[in-house]
């Protein structure tokens, strides 16, 4: 009923819905390699693996992959996991850099490099949208409207 009132007050204002009108923003999914044990994970195991202040996870080392950082999904990520927008993360990595930290989680061009990346490390571990999982991965959470919820 909302959409269809909507759709009569840009007909009456002579203007014309585009596509992105009434887009909803597909859900995020974390996923980890099919061998590690994880069923579930929140914000709290998320967010030092992505920070990469937490290097070994279920025994193994953790292998975190971000996609780039102008992807809208990695940016939808870090402000869900980590609480950082673009211009936090990136003063983020420079601090930890300058303090001798560990090196930023590995970078993936596109969601089907997450995938085989995460699909052939043990510790792999990465993000995608729900609509790109396949069976090489497990999904331990998801990201909706913003919040770590569990898969």
């Amino acid at each position: 009923m909302k959409r269809l009132s909507l759709l009569l007050l840009l007909a009456l204002l002579g203007m014309t819905p585009s596509a992105s009108s009434f887009a909803v923003e597909e859900e995020i999914v974390v996923v980890v390699n099919q061998a590690n044990p994880v069923r579930a994970a929140g914000r709290d195991t998320l967010r030092p693996i992505f920070q990469t202040t937490r290097t070994e996870w279920y025994g193994r080392s953790a292998v975190p992959v971000n996609l780039p950082e102008d992807s809208a999904l990695r940016q939808r990520f870090d402000m869900a996991v980590l609480g950082l927008d673009p211009e936090g993360v990136a003063r983020y990595w420079i601090d930890r850099k300058i303090r001798g930290g560990e090196r930023p989680p590995r970078k993936a061009a596109s969601p089907s490099a997450v995938l085989r990346i995460v699909g052939e490390e043990a510790g792999g571990i990465g993000y995608i949208a729900a609509g790109d999982v396949n069976s090489s991965v497990k999904v331990i959470a998801r990201i909706r409207d913003g919040q770590v919820v569990p898969p």
